[in-house]
């Protein structure tokens, strides 16, 4: 039996892309399951999902703590070594990136490592940094586990039509364009003492910031995320048909919209996400949302 581990973030399709990944293995004659887990926030958070295959049925139900591959759909979540946490000795990458040498830079001892600007070709062909279909066949051709065939009859289970058509472009992309580099792995000192691969996967949690009881004033033992990291594309303002009505700072979900000495509405980038909900709600269409290079 096979084990996947998934990364991305809301909105990014990972979750459907699991979905999609397992109906491919069950189409090519395998058996396969696959299940979510969701953080706390909405779009923009950290997802994982998780998929396993094999030759017989799968009764294990527990989320995957020892991948042999892991699929990462979002740039920003590559160099955070935490996501690899359990990663086995050996095994297999897929990310969506153009910086290959930060994830070689972690040490992660990984036999393959499968790179593609999987967010470039989305936008090119799904017009959306949507990158579940594009990184699926990236995943086909770096590990041979399903046909391309097999994602293109699962993909047609989720779209249709002209989003079918585009969604496939993308993972023939995704498939053609891969850059997938092999590696040695060194042997742990686990392995040369005959031990078990197998490593504590129970942590305890990192203390990051310290806490008081409710009554005490916890002003300065907050601890803020600037979510503004986990940006791919930015809301632009064309001040020439704004109406100043500020339905943007209504709408924005994290209340990063502010109010600027010019008179609109501009938003904070320390927190912004980029969810593109002010330029959906605009109704003067002032908003574009313009993508930006994830370092």
């Amino acid at each position: 039996m096979g084990e996947i581990r998934l990364h991305g973030r809301g909105g990014q399709g990972t979750v459907i892309a699991a979905e999609m990944l397992a109906n491919a293995f069950v189409l090519g004659g395998k058996y396969a399951s696959v299940f979510p887990s969701f953080g706390v926030e909405r779009r923009g958070s950290a997802v994982m999902a998780f998929a396993r295959y094999g030759e017989q049925p799968i009764r294990e139900r527990t989320r995957v703590y020892r991948p042999d591959i892991l699929l990462m759909l979002d740039q920003s979540l590559t160099e955070i070594r935490a996501n690899y946490d359990g990663f086995k000795s050996g095994g297999t990458i897929i990310a969506n990136t153009k910086h290959k040498q930060a994830i070689e830079d972690l040490s992660l001892n990984q036999g393959m490592l499968a790179v593609v600007d999987g967010v470039g070709i989305a936008l090119e062909e799904t017009g959306t940094a949507i990158t579940n279909t594009c990184m699926l066949g990236a995943f086909a051709k770096a590990t041979g586990l399903v046909r391309l065939d097999d994602l293109k009859e699962a993909l047609a289970l989720y779209f249709q039509g002209d989003l079918l058509a585009k969604n496939i472009r993308s993972l023939e992309r995704g498939y053609a364009e891969v850059e997938v580099s092999r590696y040695t792995p060194a042997k742990t000192a686990e392995r040369e003492k005959g031990q078990s691969d197998l490593v504590d996967i129970v942590k305890p949690p990192e203390i990051t910031t310290t806490f008081a009881a409710a009554w005490a004033d916890v002003s300065q033992k907050l601890l803020n995320v600037r979510t503004g990291d986990w940006r791919y594309r930015r809301p632009e303002l064309d001040k020439s048909p704004c109406r100043l009505c500020g339905w943007c700072s209504i709408y924005c979900p994290v209340g990063c919209m502010k109010l600027g000495d010019d008179g609109y509405y501009h938003p904070d980038l320390a927190y912004c996400k980029g969810c593109g909900v002010c330029a959906n709600m605009c109704p003067a269409h002032a908003i574009k949302m313009t993508a930006e290079e994830v370092i």
